[in-house]
This record gives structure tokens, sequence and C-alpha cells, in this order.
């Protein structure tokens, strides 16, 4: 009988050991799939937030000695809003750039209803086309755009954001952006494709200047944006945009 009982209590225990075998496992494999969620969680917000890698900081991190507006060259350079507004927004950009049109949609409608069409907030255009020959192409449209249109160049940016991604955006070629130029009123789109072709080098070396002086300033994807001393990286939400432009402007007071 003794060894009966024996036989039962190893049963018993190795029937336990299994269970806590199983639910340990049970256990170990949530976790995992915890963990692999969490992660995909945070990755899927850090994309959502802006930029390239996102790694962008806040208004009040990004205040940076060694950035300051007034050394941005904006000579020459596409804008909208007052000459002489007392607050300046350089905004570096490609044309491909997803978070770019985030910006360009979202929050530029806003900052020019509220600063830039009171007079208060200029924002200029500085090219980054870094996505590849394609951007490269539509910043050199957007050079002779300004040239020899400058008071139509906001609606021309404004198709060309509204477009990308659509199949035949402007995107792949010269002849689909000179196509979709003509959609624009009151600019020639004849005369665009001539002067690109025309400047072609000079354009380039445009492009090439004005991505070279973002890199100076520490940029290295888009958009990005320098306003007083602080370098802003990624499409961050309008609250940010305006707290630095009402900063500065208390600064001009």
């Amino acid at each position: 009988m003794v060894e009966e009982q024996t036989k039962k209590h190893t049963s018993s225990n190795k029937k336990s050991s299994s269970k806590q075998g199983f639910l340990l496992g049970v256990v170990f494999a949530l976790l995992i799939i915890m963990g692999l969620l969490l992660f995909i969680i945070l990755n899927d917000r850090n994309q959502n937030m802006g930029g390239q890698n996102n790694t962008s900081p806040t208004t009040q991190e990004a205040a940076n000695p060694n950035v300051d507006i007034s050394q941005v060259d904006t000579k020459g350079e596409p804008y909208i809003g007052n000459a002489n507004a007392p607050v300046t927004l350089a905004y570096w950009f490609d044309y491909q750039c997803p978070f770019c049109k985030k910006f360009e949609t979202d929050t530029l409608p806003e900052l020019k209803s509220k600063y830039i069409d009171t007079g208060k907030l200029k924002v200029v255009f500085k090219d980054f086309q870094f996505l590849g020959p394609d951007s490269q192409t539509a910043g050199a449209a957007a050079e002779a755009v300004w040239e020899l249109y400058p008071n139509r160049f906001w609606d021309w940016q404004t198709a060309m954001f509204n477009a990308q991604g659509e199949e035949n955006s402007g995107y792949d070629s010269k002849d689909n952006i000179i196509k979709l130029t003509r959609t624009v009123s009151g600019i020639n789109a004849d005369k665009v494709s001539s002067l690109m072709d025309q400047k072609k080098s000079a354009i380039q070396a445009e492009l090439d200047g004005d991505k070279s002086e973002g890199e100076k300033f520490g940029i290295q994807s888009t958009p990005a944006f320098i306003i007083g001393n602080q370098l802003i990286n990624g499409a961050e939400p309008t609250s940010t945009f305006e707290q630095a432009i009402d900063n500065e402007l208390n600064n001009k007071k």
C-alpha cells in the first residue's frame, strides 16, 4: 500500500509540475507579445509625430545659441508674407516628403491666417531636395516659378503639395510638373519650362546651396525650421510654432 501511495504522490507531482510549466510558458509568451505590441505602438507614435526619424526636440529643447535666423541667407529666396515682417521662419523642405505635406496642409494655413496675413510673420522656403532626382526637378521648377511669377508662388506650392502621392502627380518627370503647372492660373508653364533649361546650372547651384546651408545648422531631414535661435525638426503641432512665433514677437516689443 505504501508503494501504491508513493506512485500516486509521484504521479501527482508530475502533473503539478507539468501544469506549472505550462502556465509559466503561457505567461512568458504573453510577456513577449505585450513587449512586441508596446514596441509597435511606440514606433508608430514616433513615425507619426514628424521628421524622417522624428528625433524632434520641443521648442524649449531646441534653443541653440549657434542657430540664429539672422545668419540664414534669405536674399532672393521664395517667401510668403510681408517682406518686412518682424518675425521670419526659415523652412527647409522636400516636395516628396510626406511630413512636409502635413505641415503645408495642416499647419501652414493656420499660421498664414493668424500671423502671415496680419503682417507678423514671413515664411522663407529653403530647398532640401534630398529624396532623389524627382525632388530636384520639383525644386528647380519652384525656383523658376518664383523668378517669373512670385505672386503666384504660393498657389503653385499649394498645388504641388496637394498633388503629392497621386498618380502622375508631377513628381516623376519634368513633363508632369509642367502639366501640373498649367493648372495654376496666372502662370505660363512654357516660360517656366524654358527657364528651367536656360538656368539649369544656376538653379542647381541654388538648390545645393540651400541644402548645404541647412546641414551647417544641423539639419539632416525635412521638414526643419529656424526661428530666432530655435531649430525645430519635424512637422510639430501648430501650437509649437505659435509658441515660438509669439516668443519672438514679444522679444521684438
